[in-house]
């Protein structure tokens, strides 16, 4: 397949107003989506349902995709502000043509992003994705449609209601709960607080007051160390800490211990895998994968990205997948992660045990692990860079059968991702200090 030049591991991300989030890209992107769909499904009418997170950069980018939709004959519900998963629930549920979210996930807000859902309402697959930008940047002009045909925008708030009350029936009557929830400014500010009171809940509620700038920014699924203070300065039962885009949760216990997405997995299969296998990325911890394979059920890896967990999923016939970093699909009520069913999944079962919360998810003992991102000026392929695969060479020597070492680059950023896994912290720290030493020889790291 031909290297793609804007797709990464969930869809295309950038700066704002940079290439190729400029309005100009964005809306042959627009435009080539319409061709896209006029191509694959001909002789029928065409609705992409749009929506975007707070960013203040999101108005921009939704002018420029919806207009170059339009231009195409394709008309367009706009939901607004709203999650990625309600997105691919529209999809799905009201039998549109395609969804695109407007969001940069769990990145900055000077960062922003345009995902892809197909018409099953999953994630376009790296073969959509390689079609999609065939037509972006073939050498000739795209059609449009004469002035009598274009497309129309449809208001498409109330098509949410139905998005909501699917969530509020995935969960149970929770009175007597006490959850503190941080929503990180982002989309899902509005959704999850209404969800939760709507089941009875005691519901303290931080971060939902977005300003365009203020989302992911110290707070949310990437800073779960905010919503573990309010959870013990509350006393609540649970916490949970979502993302820009409501499609990552983690969660907080009632001593406001972090409880991250293999914990959720681990969780989840016990109380809603039905015993069929279960899917993860190369990041879950080893004791993730111990503990399913202790429990007699097979136990998958992937790359990262949901959007590979859910076509593993597919595959094997898996209810739970997921990722560490709190994407979590439960196939049984979504075809991506949804960080808000996330929650009520977890307060759900929390309430139905009558468990506290560090009791039901206490199911294995973590391998020591260590992450560190460096910035990088360029992204040249690890197997060219001779320090580095030398490194890793030695630390895998050191490690042995001991633990595991894992350098790949962000998708979504410029940078390295090195993760260190053993039963020894020393070895972890010993082997870590020698790849990050071997890619600052190789002079690609930014300080």
């Amino acid at each position: 397949m031909t290297k793609k030049k804007l797709f990464g591991t969930d869809g295309i991300r950038g700066i704002a107003n940079k290439f190729p989030l400029t309005c100009e890209m964005i809306q042959k992107m627009g435009i080539s989506a319409g061709c896209y769909l006029k191509a694959k499904y001909p002789d029928t009418e065409y609705t992409v349902v749009i929506g975007k997170d707070t960013r203040a950069s999101s108005d921009m980018v939704i002018t420029a995709l919806i207009s170059g939709l339009l231009s195409t004959g394709v008309d367009v519900v706009y939901l607004g502000t709203t999650t990625t998963p309600s997105i691919s629930f529209m999809v799905k549920n009201h039998s549109l043509s395609m969804g695109i979210m407007v969001s940069a996930s769990h990145n900055p807000a000077e960062y922003n992003g345009i995902k892809f859902f197909n018409k099953k309402g999953e994630k376009f697959s790296e073969k959509e994705e390689a079609s999609l930008e065939l037509i972006i940047f073939n050498k000739y002009e795209l059609p449009k449609v004469p002035s009598l045909e274009v497309g129309q925008v449809f208001d498409g708030r109330g098509y949410l209601e139905t998005y909501i009350k699917f969530l509020e029936e995935s969960g149970v009557y929770l009175a007597g709960l006490k959850i503190a929830i941080d929503c990180a400014n982002g989309a899902a500010f509005m959704i999850a607080p209404e969800v939760f009171r709507s089941l009875g809940a005691k519901v303290f509620v931080y971060n939902t007051e977005p300003d365009g700038l203020n989302i992911n920014k110290g707070c949310g699924a990437t800073y779960p160390e905010f919503i573990a203070q309010k959870v013990k300065e509350l006393r609540a039962d649970v916490g949970f800490a979502l993302d820009g885009d409501a499609d990552r949760c983690i969660a907080v216990d009632e001593t406001g211990g972090v409880v991250d997405g293999d914990l959720i997995i681990g969780l989840f299969s016990d109380y809603y895998g039905e015993g069929k296998p279960v899917v993860a990325t190369v990041m879950s911890n080893l004791g993730l994968e111990n503990y399913i394979k202790s429990q007699k059920r097979e136990f998958y890896r992937t790359s990262v990205g949901d959007r590979s967990v859910a076509e593993k999923m597919e595959e094997v016939g898996a209810v739970i997948g997921g990722e560490q970093s709190g994407h979590i699909i439960y196939k049984k009520g979504m075809e991506t992660g949804d960080g808000v069913l996330t929650a009520l999944l977890l307060a759900s079962t929390l309430k139905k045990t009558g468990k506290s919360f560090s009791e039901l998810v206490s199911l294995f003992d973590r391998y020591p692990q260590e992450l560190v991102n460096l910035k990088v000026s360029e992204k040249k392929p690890i197997d060219n860079l001779g320090h580095v695969k030398e490194a890793i060479s030695c630390g895998e020597e050191i490690l042995k059968d001991k633990g595991r070492i894992l350098v790949r680059y962000s998708g979504t950023e410029p940078k390295v991702r090195i993760m260190v896994e053993a039963e020894d912290k020393n070895l972890i720290e010993k082997v870590m200090g020698i790849v990050v030493e071997a890619f600052n020889r190789e002079g690609i790291v930014e300080k």
